[in-house]
């Protein structure tokens, strides 16, 4: 009697465990949200037009992005004076790069535009959205960002996917990495966050960011100018010039 009872014990605890497991990114994802001022203040976020200092490859670019959440998003990097600007919305894109003989527009492939349109056109980006763009997302445990626990979150779409780690002390996001494929060849881009602050309408953002892209090095990116849900016309910053 005493084994089936524990036998029974052991089922139930192992399908609390599964239960709470199954819930654990959604939890994650709450704290995520109230992290960044809570959910509902983000549904009131409706555009961004930031100005940043870029240092590439011991080169200062400036640059300028504006995103319409849900509709586009346009970056300027200024490189010796000629701009390189990319394009994009939720099915297309395109960039011009004269550094690269591309004085005109061309388009971005299709497939890497929807990839990572909800990483761009999302308030909160990709792990505040994941399921409206047809990811999975699972809880993979804690680990360790310079030093700091964090809780790592695993999201999946064909054959890419993504890991997002939240510091368990501040709830922000301080890392990301990115794994896809592009061009038959397996990719892997890391970005680091950091120096969270708030905006006087209360919205949260990470004013640093450094990207390890194993095709071009690091690329660190601190915002000098911010502002939120001022007027921006879509059909501007659609033009290619």
């Amino acid at each position: 009697m005493k084994s089936v009872k524990a036998l029974a014990l052991v089922v139930a605890a192992s399908f609390a465990f599964s239960f709470s497991h199954a819930q654990t990114v959604e939890e994650l994802q709450q704290k995520y949200f109230d992290a960044l001022g809570g959910k509902a203040k983000l549904a009131t976020l409706k555009n961004v037009y930031q100005e940043a200092n870029m240092a590439i490859m011991g080169m200062e670019l400036p640059s300028k992005m504006w995103i319409v959440f849900g509709a586009a998003m346009r970056q300027e990097i200024e490189v010796q004076g000629q701009k390189i600007i990319t394009f994009i919305n939720s099915n297309s894109g395109w960039s011009i790069n004269p550094l690269m003989g591309a004085a005109t527009a061309q388009p971005l492939p299709e497939d890497a535009v929807k990839e990572n349109a909800g990483a761009v056109l999302a308030p909160g980006g990709q792990l505040a959205s994941y399921k409206d763009y047809g990811y999975t997302a699972s809880y993979e445990g804690k680990e360790d960002v310079d030093g700091k626990p964090a809780y790592k979150i695993r999201l999946a779409k064909d054959s890419s996917e993504s890991f997002f780690y939240i510091d368990v002390s501040t709830n922000y996001l301080t890392r990301n990495i990115t794994k896809s494929n592009a061009m038959g060849q397996q990719t892997e881009v890391t970005t680091t966050f950091s120096d969270y602050k708030k905006t006087p309408e209360g919205y949260v953002f990470p004013y640093t960011s450094v990207i390890n892209n194993p095709m071009i090095g690091e690329i660190k990116a601190t915002l000098t100018k911010l502002e939120v849900n001022r007027a921006v016309d879509v059909k501007e910053l659609e033009k290619q010039n």
